[in-house]
């Protein structure tokens, strides 16, 4: 099974693709996840099936999709 991290950007979003049983892979896919956690982004896991998601507050590197997201500011 090969999962994704979604980095959403300006520029649409920035995908990693990780095999959870490849160390490497899973290093790299959390380092992106590192990095938009400093930014202040938010995570959700979402599944193929379109089932319900959930709030992601700890990298999980079993997770099926991982889309990150900046925090809206309201006005």
């Amino acid at each position: 099974m090969t999962s994704t991290l979604y980095v959403q950007n300006k520029s649409g979003d920035t995908r990693i693709e990780w095999d959870p049983g490849v160390p490497a892979e899973v290093a790299a896919a959390k380092a992106a996840w590192d990095a938009a956690r400093d930014k202040r982004y938010l995570a959700y896991r979402t599944r193929a099936d379109g089932s319900k998601g959930e709030i992601l507050r700890n990298w999980d590197p079993t997770a099926e999709r991982i889309v990150m997201s900046p925090q809206l500011q309201g006005g």
